[in-house]
């Protein structure tokens, strides 16, 4: 199987491992080739750029449309790098910040999609930061105590005032503070709507409190599978050396 010659034409619809290959593209400005593939029994789609580059990256990208302005995409993402069934930590995402040889690591909340982007230069810290991310998007502990951290909750302060608190929540509090942030988003907003891109997917927070533990939850059901993702690959890494990662590790057959 290793032998699989991804840029061949000729293997166009054959399977790799549970991974067909549907298209191949040239990137002329990068002076190399891109594959696309899509695993035929989870719909996951891998997007591999194949650039002659010791420093790889990967990203996990999921569709993320909003019906409101509760900021659940963006709440989650900040979420799911709280800990996971297989790296239970509270932090991960810190962990791995501080102890990983990674070029790169971050996750982002965009009007429509949810990306978590990392890369390192190092095979093995490139292969532990890509297990780590994918139990996290997967599968997250979500827990009512990550979402009352990360979302909203009420706390009661030294002189017995009650105040709304949550990550997301004074994140937002402070992007709506912002003069140039309120009028550019109420632009973007006024031109599309009866769409999703009507909505703050970050999180209006005259909103967020509105947002309820079984709402988020149910989102991360809905939108985080993988007929719902694709995954982006740069790098020399072999394509066949990633997807046999990630059959190994998060594809079951049983």
């Amino acid at each position: 199987m290793n032998n699989f010659d991804f840029t061949d034409e000729q293997n166009i619809g054959k399977d790799y491992n549970g991974f067909i290959l549907l298209k191949i593209y040239d990137i002329p400005k990068e002076n190399c080739k891109a594959v696309f593939l899509r695993h035929k029994t989870t719909g996951l789609e891998v997007y591999h750029v194949l650039k002659d580059d010791k420093e790889n990256l990967f990203g996990f990208n999921f569709r993320t449309p909003v019906k409101n302005s509760k900021g659940i995409p963006h709440i989650l993402e900040h979420s799911t790098l709280c800990g996971s069934e297989k790296f239970p930590l509270k932090e991960p995402f810190n962990t791995l910040d501080n102890q990983s040889v990674k070029t790169y690591l971050n996750a982002l909340t965009s009007p429509d999609k949810t990306y978590y982007p990392a890369a390192s230069m190092v095979k093995s810290d490139y292969f532990n930061l890509f297990d780590v991310y994918a139990d996290a998007v997967f599968f997250p502990n979500l827990t009512e105590e990550t979402f009352s951290q990360e979302g909203h909750r009420l706390e009661l302060d030294e002189n017995g005032k009650l105040s709304i608190q949550g990550v997301v929540y004074n994140e937002m509090k402070g992007d709506y503070s912002n003069f140039d942030s309120v009028v550019i988003s109420a632009v973007y907003n006024s031109m599309f709507l009866d769409s999703i891109y009507s909505h703050d997917s970050g999180g209006d927070p005259l909103e967020i409190p509105n947002l309820t533990y079984k709402e988020f939850t149910d989102y991360h059901k809905e939108y985080y599978k993988p007929s719902n993702c694709l995954l982006f690959l740069w790098g020399n890494i072999p394509t066949s050396t990633q997807l046999d990662f990630f059959n190994e590790k998060y594809i079951y057959t049983d």
